[in-house]
């Protein structure tokens, strides 16, 4: 879908709580003296499962245009401090049924503290002069990580070839285990520049987004820039630089905030019309930890 992430999106991916979709589904593992032992280290896993959530990415920051496509992605991420590494793959789709309708789909498997699935499933029709889209994702988490439940409602305006721009804005609500939730504005402008004399073009984007957890976290945020070299050859060249605050709630009196930054380049190389292959990094710094990783995809046009 939208991604995110940020995949998203991630998403990709974005500041729901650390385990949503475009994101990219998100995982965690979690008799008197003993039973405190094993209490003890099962909240302190699943304390750094929660830490390290938001920033597992997901394809493009963005994914703005009509066109059907099928994408898979396959990544690797380790991060520092004791916090697990994780391996993740993921298929992101779009399928145009007519030129008003298109159904979204999404299932992401990440493979750390505990094993996930997340599923998102979605439609998007033309509306006034842009597309409105609804999604529902779920997961299969067992402990929380990922939300029971994530509702989501976005528009995408397209300004025309003579401004070049497109507009998103999206409200989310996430709901977790033990009567947590996190409510998310997104937004994000696509600008797509005149080709130069030798026919490339660059595309430049600018993400945003704030979340209202429901018990005692901060405020979160989420800015993030892109741009993208696409030369007429098959080959774009393009990096995103992001920073912001992640802040949930692992119980509603246990708030957890944590600053960072971000640098995640990317290349790509289109084999034929509809066939494209996708190389992105990750570098991550933050309050807490320290991430690197890498993805490979490849994407079919339909």
């Amino acid at each position: 879908m939208q991604e995110n992430h940020i995949e998203a999106n991630v998403r990709v991916a974005g500041l729901d709580k650390p385990f949503s979709r475009n994101g990219n589904g998100i995982t965690m593992t979690g008799k008197r003296c003993a039973f405190r032992l094993e209490m003890m280290m099962t909240k302190r896993t699943l304390r750094q499962a929660f830490l390290v959530g938001t920033l597992v990415p997901f394809g493009f920051a963005a994914q703005a245009q009509d066109a059907g496509f099928v994408q898979l992605t396959y990544g690797s991420i380790n991060v520092s401090d004791g916090y697990s590494d994780r391996d993740y793959v993921g298929l992101n789709s779009r399928f145009v049924m007519t030129s008003n309708f298109a159904l979204l789909l999404d299932v992401t498997r990440q493979d750390r503290e505990e094993n996930v699935t997340s599923v998102s499933v979605g439609a998007e029709i033309s509306v006034g002069p842009g597309k409105l889209r609804a999604l529902f994702d779920t997961s299969d988490s067992d402990l929380g990580t990922a939300p029971d439940r994530k509702y989501a409602l976005g528009y995408r305006y397209d300004a025309g070839p003579a401004t070049g721009m497109i507009y998103d804005l999206e409200l989310s609500r996430a709901e977790y285990a033990g009567d947590i939730n996190a409510t998310t504005l997104r937004g994000e402008a696509v600008k797509y520049y005149p080709p130069g004399p030798g026919g490339a073009y660059i595309i430049g984007q600018l993400r945003a987004a704030v979340t209202r957890p429901s018990g005692n976290a901060d405020l979160g945020y989420d800015v993030a820039g892109v741009a993208t070299i696409v030369t007429p050859g098959g080959l774009n060249i393009g990096a995103e630089i992001g920073f912001g605050k992640i802040s949930y709630d692992l119980a509603p009196l246990a708030a957890v905030n944590n600053g960072y930054t971000a640098f995640k380049p990317f290349v790509s190389y289109r084999i034929s019309d509809t066939a494209e292959v996708i190389l992105r990094g990750e570098f991550v710094n933050s309050d807490l930890y320290e991430l690197q990783g890498a993805s490979i995809g490849i994407r079919l046009g339909l």
